[in-house]
């Protein structure tokens, strides 16, 4: 349950915080006392759009602050899987601030949260009832969400998604292909030049990095062959006899001469052997690198730069570099295979879109049966509800016809069928529905729920809209159901039977200070109640006769 809310610096709210109680409590206000920023508050932690426009004028920021506690096994069980345990004390503290421009975080516990994972966790703990869910029950498509929710068929249904998931994958290829086989010939004629043009030069990884180097190589062949024969005459080979090796041939030789009165001349010869075979590696190894392996350098030249312009060509027509030139022909080759043999694919797709869809069928069917027996459990519970609401004499029925083809949630169409007056024949809700019994149905279809959602805080702003006193009693007595069922109800009204019915009466005020309006929230004792509700029933004027009346509408809703 939601224990205490706390608002700083919205619209005409300084600083408030209230602390809620289980059970039944109402909120009514004087005229301009902004009722509204407390359910724009609560939306806030629920995730809501945060506005500069919230901000109290003058002020640099501002925040809304909730602690809900008390949860039961099954809503810690639940938060637990949102990521968000409450703390060993059983309690979740959520935070939200909104600075200058708009912006805004959000916190649960200690962790800042993104708002679409705040709104997750909101909704969750809190539902708020207002105009805009009623008529949003004007919309059919909302229907099924209502009876998915008694039918409880979150299994099912789950694996019917997943087969419906491979069902549309395997019909989306199927279009495709169908969609390339009306161009196929096209297509096939321009992959077909595209892989020839590519195969015509057959490029490789890597190679045109080779060919730059060649290139470099032949480019600089007559300073390359100079320096590297230099090279090779200087430590190797010299026809004169004097290169580095030959003199150190010579070197070696006088040594061994001297070996008798050289104490290390072992160790002179084996030294300069080493520098002799080292020198001669070089050389060998320089002249092998820079032969550049031709007699005619200007002509092998010629071949890589026709080489490398054939590569230029196709990158510039099929990729960047050589890998996306050789991955896009692995590509087109595959799609040419595919069309090439599109007809037997296709025969494929189709024996196996057969299968899938008789799995789809037999799921879909299961559900289509499931939503019809919830539908008359819940038929019985909304008229029961209704008739209870003062509409005595309505009819409701819910119908569950099949869809021309398979859509996400199953096969089904569901539309809420109402006839509120005798005589007049059964029509959808949207036809028929005013202001105040859409109101009704939509307490009907929460009562109806109340054991299936099991939503911690309901929150109802003016379901009273469009309603007579009798029928306001009447809802006051339904609310105050649902809240013994366990759930923590809180309803902004104008009607004094409702909030006469009401375990806790919470009164919103404004007042001026230092020159500024400032609204304030208050938990009434039953004298203040007594005068409030006096308010709600004789306007500016509170007459003897109007205190009696909630006197006695007070002790009746006791």
């Amino acid at each position: 349950m939601l224990k205490e809310l706390c608002i700083e610096n919205i619209a005409i709210v300084k600083k408030e915080c209230v602390e809620l109680s289980r059970g039944f409590s109402v909120l009514t206000g004087e005229t301009g006392a902004c009722k509204y920023i407390i359910i724009d508050a609560i939306g806030l932690i629920m995730g809501a759009r945060a506005s500069k426009e919230l901000l109290r004028n003058g002020e640099k920021n501002a925040s809304v602050t909730a602690l809900f506690t008390d949860f039961t096994e099954s809503e810690i069980s639940r938060l637990t899987e949102l990521g968000f345990p409450p703390e060993d004390d059983n309690t979740l503290f959520i935070r939200r601030d909104i600075g200058i421009s708009g912006s805004s975080t959000a916190k649960i516990g200690a962790r800042t949260v993104p708002a679409a994972l705040l709104r997750e966790v909101g909704e969750f703990l809190i539902n708020i009832h207002g105009q805009h869910a009623s008529w949003a029950l004007l919309e059919e498509e909302n229907h099924i969400t209502y009876l998915d929710a008694m039918a409880d068929i979150t299994a099912p249904l789950a694996e019917y998604e997943l087969i419906f998931e491979e069902y549309s994958e395997i019909r989306a290829k199927m279009e495709e292909l169908r969609r390339k086989e009306a161009q196929k010939e096209r297509t096939i004629e321009l992959l077909k030049y595209q892989l020839a043009d590519i195969d015509a030069v057959k490029p490789h990884e890597g190679e045109e990095e080779a060919l730059e180097i060649k290139k470099k190589k032949l480019a600089s062949a007559e300073k390359i062959s100079k320096y590297s024969n230099l090279v090779y005459r200087a430590l190797y080979q010299n026809e004169k006899g004097n290169s580095a090796t030959d003199l150190i041939r010579k070197s070696s030789d006088a040594i061994e001469a001297l070996s008798d009165v050289l104490p290390n001349a072992e160790e002179y010869l084996e030294t300069l052997n080493d520098f002799m075979y080292r020198l001669e590696d070089i050389a060998e190894t320089i002249y092998k690198e820079c032969d550049v392996g031709v007699k005619n350098p200007t002509e092998l030249l010629d071949k890589i730069e026709t080489r490398l312009n054939a590569i230029t060509k196709l990158k510039r027509k099929y990729g960047a570099t050589i890998e996306e030139v050789i991955a896009f022909r692995e590509k087109i080759a595959a799609e040419l295979k595919t069309l090439e043999h599109s007809g037997e694919m296709l025969e494929d797709m189709e024996n196996e879109l057969r299968e899938v869809r008789t799995r789809l069928a037999a799921k879909a069917a299961e559900i289509t049966k499931k939503r019809r027996a919830a539908a008359k459990i819940f038929e019985e519970k909304i008229i029961k509800e209704l008739r209870f609401l003062e509409m005595a004499k309505v009819r409701f029925e819910i119908a569950v016809t099949p869809l021309a083809e398979f859509a996400k949630n199953g096969a089904d169409a569901v539309s809420f069928l109402v006839s509120a007056n005798p005589g007049e024949p059964l029509m959808p809700l949207s036809k028929i529905a005013s202001g105040g019994e859409l109101s009704r149905t939509m307490l009907a279809l929460k009562c109806a729920l109340a054991d299936k959602e099991k939503t911690p805080t309901l929150i109802f702003d003016e379901i009273d809209t469009g309603i007579s006193g009798k029928t306001s009693h009447k809802i006051g007595i339904k609310l105050k159901e649902v809240a013994q069922g366990g759930t923590q109800v809180l309803c902004v009204t104008h009607s004094p039977q409702i909030a006469a019915t009401a375990s806790t009466h919470f009164f919103v005020s404004k007042r001026e200070v230092g020159g500024r309006t400032e609204s304030s929230i208050r938990a009434l004792s039953y004298g203040e109640r007594v005068a409030e509700i006096a308010r709600i029933i004789g306007g500016a004027k509170v007459t003897e006769q109007a205190q009696a009346a909630a006197r006695e509408l007070l002790d009746a809703g006791k």
